[in-house]
């Protein structure tokens, strides 16, 4: 990364210099953006015809589209499945003679591939692919159940059973590569502390996955698929730094972990973020169930919940207290398809993560980014191709302008920009981002508009 002191942005509300970004302080590297290939998101997507399916994967992995370059995959079912299934019905088959992933094979793996190839065909970039189970096959819990219908205590992994779970991450490995698909890594285990009645989960606390980790899934992996990342937690932000610090303060399981994964639904703990980092600074913490502001907060990636979803929101096999509202499950997906009349509904915050997604490539760094007493907020990267980004959000009322100037040794007003955001919006307010490309020993600002992109 080039570094250079002299130069700084600074966006002025009204009269006043309110925020100021510096390339001289420098956070995390960011990793990428992604969602998730879910069976009821490969369903949908099958329902459609040829055109608006190549017109999804446009939308999603594209030079044009959200320029996705992460994704998540259940190993196995979850809530989002048509049904519940496993790779591994077989019960007691330790050695999983029985082992398969034949159920993917005709929704899932078609679109993961097509999306890979879609991303391939502009792109260096491959998938960063997150695998995470939900729950191992019912016999190899305590309870005979994939689901956790008695709570906790009774939906835990058996002692005896401990091994054949790990070689289960290692056979879906190796399966889902002779398919072409290279998995970057797993978390150890989806929502470890809640245990749903009415679709799949399993119990771990920080002390037994850490001891999974040890004894089990590290050294399978390590000797199986070195190259894959495992990261543990996969859960709320407001127990993170607990799991980090049982996790990482055992070095026999920290060997093992390339990072922590956490989810948003107790709402934002940014300082929960902020101390484990501080507290691990060589290990990245990653969004798998992703909200905005984990950025400025020190994530390294973004990764949505299904990429598609019916006009109910669904399908999804879980039970009725799990859906609620006007639609069956919640809109819980960026696109919404009426598979029926064959026409896409993107929602708002498709064109919300655009506006972050297409312009920050994977290996760009945050830097530092200020706002103070105003309703706007910022966040700004130097990518790889040395250009400053710069994205605002008006969360107020009412309209903001501000002034954006670019400050250079010397030429204290180089460039001047007048700025308006309306109340309420988001992103769209980077319109032009600032770019600044460094040439030689001089800067040449150049200002873009940002296409298609305004909510």
């Amino acid at each position: 990364m080039k570094v250079v002191r002299c130069l700084s942005l600074l966006l002025h509300l009204g009269c006043l210099a309110a925020t100021e970004i510096q390339w001289s302080s420098s956070y995390q590297t960011i990793l990428g953006f992604g969602g998730a290939f879910t069976e009821s998101a490969a369903y949908v997507f099958s329902k459609l015809n040829s055109s608006l399916q190549s017109q999804v994967l446009q939308m999603y992995f594209s030079e044009d589209g959200l320029r996705y370059n992460m994704a998540r995959k259940p190993i196995g079912s979850c809530d989002f499945s048509l049904a519940s299934y496993n790779y591994d019905s077989t019960s007691g088959d330790a050695e999983l003679a029985d082992f398969s992933i034949d159920h993917d094979l005709a929704l899932i793996i078609p679109f993961i591939q097509r999306a890979n190839a879609t991303l391939m065909s502009w792109s260096k970039d491959t998938l960063n692919i997150v695998a995470s189970p939900w729950s191992p096959p019912g016999w190899m819990k305590n309870n005979d159940n994939p689901f956790c219908p008695l709570g906790c205590l009774h939906c835990q992994l058996l002692d005896q059973y401990q091994q054949a779970w790990a070689l289960y991450f290692s056979k879906f490995l190796s399966a889902y590569a002779e398919q072409g698909i290279s998995i970057w890594g797993i978390t150890v285990q989806n929502e470890p502390e809640y245990c749903p009645t009415s679709y799949e989960g399993m119990n771990f606390n920080p002390q037994t996955e850490g001891s999974f980790i040890k004894n089990y899934l590290g050294p399978q992996l390590s000797r199986d698929h070195p190259d894959v990342q495992i990261l543990a937690y996969d859960h709320n932000k407001d127990h993170v730094v607990e799991w980090a610090q049982t996790i990482y303060s055992d070095p026999e399981i920290a060997q093992y972990v390339w990072g922590i994964a956490v989810h948003w639904y107790t709402g934002d703990d940014f300082p929960n973020l902020n101390t484990t980092h501080n507290l691990f600074p060589n290990k990245p913490i990653l969004a798998t169930e992703a909200t905005e502001g984990d950025m400025n907060n020190w994530v390294v990636g973004f990764i949505d919940w299904n990429l598609i979803l019916d006009m109910n929101g669904a399908p999804n096999h879980a039970g009725p207290d799990e859906c609620e509202g006007v639609i069956k499950c919640g809109s819980d997906g960026m696109l919404l398809a009426d598979t029926d009349n064959q026409i896409i509904y993107p929602q708002v915050f498709y064109y919300y993560v655009g506006h972050i997604s297409k312009f920050v490539p994977r290996g760009s760094v945050r830097i530092s980014s200020s706002v103070e007493g105003s309703a706007l907020e910022c966040i700004a990267f130097l990518t790889p191709e040395s250009e400053v980004v710069v994205v605002a959000m008006n969360t107020g009322d009412s309209p903001i302008t501000f002034k954006l100037l670019d400050i250079v040794a010397g030429q204290p007003e180089a460039v001047k920009d007048i700025l308006s955001c309306p109340a309420g919006v988001f992103i769209s307010v980077v319109k032009p981002l600032l770019l600044l490309r460094l040439n030689g020993s001089s800067y040449e600002s150049v200002h873009t508009q940002v296409p298609n992109f305004s909510v």
